[in-house]
């Protein structure tokens, strides 16, 4: 069984025909996409601002409204994008996928009219070797936020998959969250969340895919779980797995210098 791993489209729509490409030649049974379809650059900076000047952040500008209609764009051109590719899709939003309900509605949207197509966040779903189990948004200590950015604590993370411990069966985890692991840097700075890493350790699923971290392309092991960051797909960057061998290459579709 092949599985195409992806994350972080953010709006990359150069990206969807050699992606296109890329499906037809490797045939995948399953793509695992852990989120970030939106950008929301104008989002994050008023988040930012707001927490440093610890005012409350306001989605009234100009720029953020714009801004807003753009990324809802991006999000239904790629969720589109994935369920007309006919393979069986599931799905968990980014940090970025914000704000939670315009996510929520679109995704579920689709679920009426492809049956490929499958939200996982907080989900588990028994796939034919698996069951698949999604945990999207940024998780971390204490901030809680479904507006500006979907930000999740732990907490709120830990009673979302409380149960998965106790499922029978080989498990496929997603998360937008990369584990503590060399796969978590992004422009020199380390995203990791310790919670992940317990919930591996507590869970043990054969395959984790994460995302988030744009420079953290690859592929760890910890204790028996193999641990992917496909990369960003807004550089191109992807990963294949083959089920249940859990051999991963990871590659890219187009040259870095095409980018620059």
């Amino acid at each position: 069984m092949k599985l195409l791993c992806l994350t972080d489209y953010r709006g990359a729509s150069e990206m969807l025909t050699p992606l296109g490409m890329k499906i037809q030649e490797e045939q995948p049974d399953i793509i695992l996409y852990c989120g970030g379809s939106m950008k929301g650059a104008a989002r994050m900076d008023e988040y930012e601002n707001a927490r440093r000047f610890h005012s409350k952040p306001s989605m009234e500008s100009p720029e953020i409204q714009a801004e807003r209609l753009v990324d809802e764009d991006h999000l239904r051109q790629f969720m589109l994008f994935l369920a007309d590719s006919q393979k069986t899709v599931y799905v968990i939003p980014g940090m970025s996928d914000a704000p939670e309900s315009v996510y929520f509605k679109t995704v579920y949207s689709f679920t009426q009219i492809y049956n490929n197509f499958k939200p996982a966040h907080e989900q588990t779903h028994q796939d034919e070797a698996f069951q698949v189990t999604g945990f999207g948004g940024d998780i971390n200590v204490g901030e809680d936020d479904r507006e500006f950015l979907l930000r999740y604590n732990t907490p709120w993370a830990e009673f979302a998959l409380r149960r998965l411990p106790y499922m029978p069966g080989e498990k496929v985890l997603m998360t937008y969250t990369p584990p503590v692991c060399r796969l978590d840097v992004s422009d020199g700075e380390h995203l990791g969340v310790l919670f992940v890493n317990e919930v591996v350790e507590r869970v043990a699923p054969k395959l984790l895919v994460c995302g988030r971290a744009t420079s953290g392309q690859g592929t760890v092991k910890m204790g028996p779980t193999t641990v992917v960051n496909p990369g960003p797909l807004f550089l191109g960057q992807y990963a294949m797995v083959d089920y249940p061998s859990l051999e991963v290459r990871c590659e890219r579709l187009v040259d870095p210098s095409v980018l620059e």
